[in-house]
C-alpha cells in the first residue's frame, strides 16, 4: 500500500514540580518514541459497566490496533469526583490486571507485554500481550481522554 503519511517522533513529557518547606523539587523526563505513523485521540464517556477502550489484535480494524505496532497509550480520568476502574486483559490465559484511576489522574502504557502472578515475583516474569483495556465508572458516567500511538 502506498502512503502519504510520514512517520514522526512522539515526545512524551513527564514533569513533577513542588515547593515543599521552601525548597523546590521535581524533575522532567522526555521520552521519544520514533516512527509513529498513526495517532488516535478522543474523549469518551465511560458508563458504570465495562466497555472496551483499547483492543489489540494481529491486525488493525475499527477500534482495534495491531499488537506489533502498539507503542503508547494514555488514559486520563477527566472527572472531578468519580474514579474509573481500568482492566487490562491478558490474551494468553484470560487473566487481568485492574487499576483504580482516581479523578484527574492518568495511566500510561508503553508496551503490550504484561505479567502478573499471585505466586510471587519468581512466577511473574512470564510476559504475554494484552488483548483489551476495559474501563468502567464507579457511580456515574465519567469522561475519559484517550491518546493512542502506533507505528
Amino acid at each position: 500500500m502506498a502512503t502519504t503519511v510520514t512517520s514522526a517522533t512522539l515526545k512524551v513529557q513527564i514533569q513533577e514540580n513542588i515547593e515543599l518547606n521552601g525548597t523546590t523539587r521535581g524533575s522532567k523526563i522526555i521520552h521519544e518514541i520514533a516512527s509513529i505513523a498513526q495517532i488516535d485521540e478522543r474523549v469518551m464517556t465511560v458508563p458504570t459497566h465495562d466497555v472496551n477502550v483499547l483492543i489489540l489484535s494481529s491486525s488493525a480494524g475499527a477500534g482495534t490496533y495491531s499488537t506489533s505496532t502498539f507503542k503508547y497509550a494514555r488514559f486520563t480520568n477527566l472527572d472531578d469526583e468519580n474514579y474509573l476502574t481500568i482492566t487490562v486483559v491478558s490474551g494468553s490465559d484470560g487473566s487481568a490486571a485492574v487499576q483504580k484511576l482516581p479523578p484527574k489522574s492518568s495511566m500510561i502504557m508503553t508496551s503490550p507485554s504484561i505479567s502478573g502472578s499471585s505466586g510471587g515475583l519468581e512466577s511473574s516474569n512470564q510476559f504475554s500481550d494484552f488483548t483489551a483495556v476495559k474501563a468502567s465508572a464507579n457511580s456515574s458516567s465519567v469522561d475519559m481522554s484517550l491518546f493512542i500511538a502506533t507505528t
